[in-house]
């Protein structure tokens, strides 16, 4: 995939995953992009050891958290609005390792309606899958990322 056609997201203050703003000390600061020609949402990420659970072993519910926020992403950016997560399910297939490079892929077909679902994929530098998701999102005119103010 060309780097040119993914366009960077602005993030959101205080978000535990992708805060780039300074304004959560413990944020992860990934960066979420946006692949207009696929319709798709990106997540880069090279987990260092203080992601690790098990020695060298990447913590699933880090995994679960960054392949939940490509997927809140795709419905945003597809739907317009933030929706909230009803329903979450994941299958780890291999595991994540420290100081390796991977990438949330972020899909959703459907952008309206009460119920949008969304799949992810977490695949390695090779392209193979190393975890899948898929969930269920329901929209709310409520569902805000915190701001600075």
């Amino acid at each position: 995939m060309n780097s040119t056609t993914l366009k960077r997201l602005p993030g959101s203050p205080g978000c535990f995953i992708c805060d780039n703003n300074n304004t959560n000390d413990r944020a992860l600061k990934l960066h979420i992009m946006w692949n207009d020609e696929t319709q798709s949402v990106h997540i880069p990420f090279e987990p260092d050891q203080s992601w690790c659970g098990y020695s060298n072993v990447v913590h699933g519910g880090l995994i679960a958290s960054v392949m939940d926020e490509g997927m809140a992403w795709v419905v945003k950016q597809k739907s317009g609005d933030w929706a909230f997560t009803a329903d979450f399910h994941l299958r780890y297939k291999r595991p994540l390792e420290p100081f390796k490079k991977y990438v949330v892929v972020a899909r959703t077909d459907e952008a309206g309606g009460r119920k949008i679902q969304a799949t992810a994929e977490i695949l390695d530098q090779e392209g193979r899958v190393a975890a899948m998701a898929e969930a269920v999102f329901l929209p709310s005119r409520q569902a805000r990322p915190r701001t600075s103010e």
